[in-house]
């Protein structure tokens, strides 16, 4: 196969407003996980810190299940369990239950866990005065939100038409299998150009937080 063919790039040309679209899914899928798997673990957190024993327990329980259901089972779980619409209550309006939404709700479950573990720790170095490693929760945040866009390729399985599934579709309408090396390298670039530029971030992000700290102190 021939990387370098020019009509394998000008047939990816033309399938890529297809492919960036599914792509955009991606990163609504992981953005909406985190958005509810951070403040479910928010929470659990602000539980964790009670000093009520019996609340703590049942915060560190959830916190365990939630860390320990692998996101891929889950998945499967939402998809079979939840009706792919239903009846507002009290009115005759059908609304639809996509597939993106399940698997946003299914990698939740992996963000409340590392929420509730992180966020905790920062709450107490604030109230004990380490800022630094309090606000160390913002880079180390973003960085696991990337984990998750990564992540939400597995909703293929589940029919979502994210990134890796839009690929297959490039593959099969085209019935060019020369395609398939150089689609899924489109795949794997989008991601990196996606991630990559935002972990240099972070990694300039926590080094500026440790030195301007440090230099306070």
């Amino acid at each position: 196969m021939n990387l370098f063919d020019p009509a394998v790039w000008r047939e990816l040309w033309t399938w890529t407003p297809y492919l960036l679209t599914g792509f955009g899914l991606n990163i609504l899928i992981g953005l909406l996980a985190m958005l509810v798997g951070t403040s479910l673990g928010w929470g659990l957190a602000l539980l964790r810190l009670s000093t009520r024993g019996p609340i703590v327990k049942l915060s560190l329980l959830l916190t365990e299940i939630t860390r320990n259901i692998p996101t891929i089972v889950f998945q499967f779980y939402l998809a079979f369990m939840l009706p792919a619409e239903f009846v507002l209550p009290g009115t005759n309006l059908t609304l639809g239950f996509p597939g993106w939404l399940n698997a946003s709700l299914a990698l939740a479950m992996a963000v409340i866990g590392f929420t509730s573990d992180n966020l905790t720790s920062a709450l107490k170095a604030w109230r004990n005065g380490d800022h630094s490693a309090a606000l160390l929760f913002l880079p180390n945040w973003t960085s696991y939100m990337l984990i998750i866009v990564i992540a939400s390729s597995t909703a293929s399985i589940i029919g979502v038409s994210e990134l890796v599934s839009r690929c297959n579709t490039v593959i099969n309408a085209t019935g060019n299998t020369r395609l398939m090396l150089p689609v899924y390298l489109y795949a794997c670039l989008c991601f990196f150009f996606f991630c990559y530029p935002l972990t240099l971030l972070m990694q300039w992000t926590r080094t500026y937080l440790a030195a301007r700290f440090a230099h306070r102190t």
